[in-house]
């Protein structure tokens, strides 16, 4: 599975759950090359999800076997440190995201 399917299955159960979530998305620049536009350290994680009575989560998403990059590796460093909630997500891990979204506490 893609991560982009991935990442529509999770914004999927999210939205059924009641979740609000935020993804920035990359944009063609004049030279054709996609970025997404960022300011301060990059690899933040894909998704930031919020909900009234389930919390707040933070989530990488990877295909298959796919790494985390070193910034994406010191951004989950620092931010489980912090006492946040961040998950690494992948296609195997459809019904463990199912059940957390949910509500239920993996």
């Amino acid at each position: 599975m893609l991560e982009r399917h991935l990442q529509h299955k999770v914004l999927t159960i999210a939205k059924l759950y009641g979740w609000l979530v935020f993804h920035p998305l990359p944009a063609q620049n004049s030279n054709g090359q996609w970025r997404t536009a960022t300011q301060g350290d990059t690899g933040w994680p894909d998704l930031a999800l919020a909900h009234p009575t389930h919390g707040f989560i933070l989530a990488e998403l990877k295909r298959g076997r796919g790494q985390l990059t070193d910034n994406q590796k010191r951004w989950r460093d620092v931010l489980l440190a912090a006492g946040v909630e961040y998950h690494i997500w992948r296609p195997e891990d459809l019904d463990a995201i199912h059940d957390r979204l949910r509500g239920i506490e993996c």
